[in-house]
């Protein structure tokens, strides 16, 4: 690394950078409601910023389909529909299944080993149950997309990794299909590990097909309405 690049490297993030991870991390582990108003002024007070890097931070992610802007209505963080979490997990699916197979026939062995650390993922940390799930199940399903070997494949997952992910906050902790995900992994990571291709993919294919109403109820969480 040249010294040019060693200053780029060493360079703190902006307060616009700050103040989009804190607002990203807040919508995505469930803290903001689908659907609630965001204020500059508000977030500008809590984070002890000025509202232009606020400002920069909410235009950012609403590039990346976290906020809406609304007229009339203002700033607010997004609220799928049903119809859109059907469509984020049917992306999911066609994206997650390419990766399973160019994993599997790249090296199916080295992409167990790392599913099984996935799978630990969160063990040693000082969290509860729901968060240590989550973790988990994000590891577990990103390590695929790490193992693929396709830099487009993992870009185009980045598209609904966020919103997946906040969707996975709001899931219900006893929600059944949730509770079974732990074993669901395991019986995929057993035909990763013995190199069987079709059947992975297709135990990938109803998992993901089989939390999607779980997903959709996650999508009304916080929404009176849908009691």
């Amino acid at each position: 690394m040249n010294m040019k690049s060693e200053k780029l490297a060493e360079r703190p993030k902006s307060l616009t950078a700050i103040a989009k991870d804190l607002i990203r991390n807040a919508i995505v582990e469930g803290e903001l409601p689908f659907g609630s108003q965001l204020s500059e002024s508000a977030l500008a007070l809590q984070f002890g910023f000025s509202k232009t890097p606020v400002r920069e931070a909410l235009l950012q992610l609403k590039l990346e389909g976290l906020v809406d802007v609304l007229p009339q209505s203002g700033t607010l963080v997004f609220k799928p529909t049903e119809d859109q979490v059907r469509e984020i997990c049917r992306f999911r699916e066609i994206i997650e299944l390419s990766a399973l197979e160019l994993a599997m026939r790249g090296d199916h062995e080295g992409l167990a080993q790392s599913l099984t650390a996935a799978l630990k993922s969160g063990l040693d940390g000082d969290i509860d149950d729901d968060m240590r799930h989550r973790l988990q199940d994000a590891s577990f399903h990103g390590a695929i997309l790490e193992r693929c070997g396709n830099a487009y494949l993992q870009a185009a997952y980045q598209l609904v990794a966020d919103k997946i992910q906040a969707l996975r906050a709001r899931l219900a902790a006893d929600d059944k299909r949730v509770d079974s995900c732990h074993d669901t992994h395991s019986e995929i990571m057993q035909l990763i590990g013995a190199g069987n291709v079709r059947k992975a993919c297709a135990e990938l294919r109803t998992h993901i097909r089989s939390t999607e109403d779980s997903y959709i109820r996650a999508s009304q969480h916080g929404d009176d309405s849908a009691a």
